[in-house]
């Protein structure tokens, strides 16, 4: 029932989107933790998430992968994906902030940047404030055996019942957050996605 509200506060431009996700516990980490969205499936995202892994474990980072479904708004649409979340836990601050200096500098979309980059990377920091980020409010609802989260710049959740806590993201994912009104016009139709 979650996922139809959020679909519709989607349409009405309330939100750029939400994920269904496997695993949130990334939400209430205690130690420098960062998460990365990539699509799967196709030879750009599998060389994405190679390049990301890679750069992340040499930084020494705990890793782990779960899936995702992605659900943002684009001209008028719905559109879903099937992701990967790669969830890298760190031993300092300062190795967390080279991480997301790995980010910007190699996986923000550019002609430089690792195959399957995306233009606005959905990256979310936990358990500490890398400089250049900014605070953004994640809502967490049951969604069956997954959870949906939604990321908003208020504190409040769009809709009733769901756990916030403060995360911190990428300068540009505000900005993309910030647009959420123009990123849907006209009439929804929602596109299919493949079941886990």
């Amino acid at each position: 029932m979650i996922p139809l509200h959020l679909d519709d506060l989607v349409a009405r431009g309330r939100l750029t989107g939400y994920t269904v996700e496997e695993d949130t516990a990334y939400l209430e980490a205690r130690v420098p933790t960062l998460t990365y969205r990539m699509y799967a499936g196709g030879a750009a995202a599998r060389l994405n998430l190679g390049a990301f892994s890679a750069a992340v474990a040499d930084l020494g980072a705990v890793i782990r992968l779960s899936r995702v479904r992605g659900n943002a708004a684009y001209a008028g649409l719905i559109q879903r994906s099937s992701q990967v979340c790669l969830t890298a836990e760190f031993a300092s601050e300062r190795t967390l902030d080279e991480a997301v200096e790995v980010v910007r500098s190699r996986f923000v979309a550019a002609p430089s940047a690792a195959p399957g980059s995306w233009r606005y990377p959905d990256v979310r920091v936990a358990g500490a404030a890398p400089v250049d980020t900014c605070a953004v409010f994640a809502h967490r609802w049951a969604a069956g055996r997954a959870k949906a989260v939604a990321l908003t710049l208020e504190p409040e959740p769009p809709a009733p019942r769901a756990r916030t806590v403060q995360v911190r993201v990428l300068k540009n994912w505000v900005d993309f957050l910030q647009r959420r009104h123009e990123t849907v016009s006209g009439e929804l139709r929602a596109l299919a996605f493949s079941p886990w």
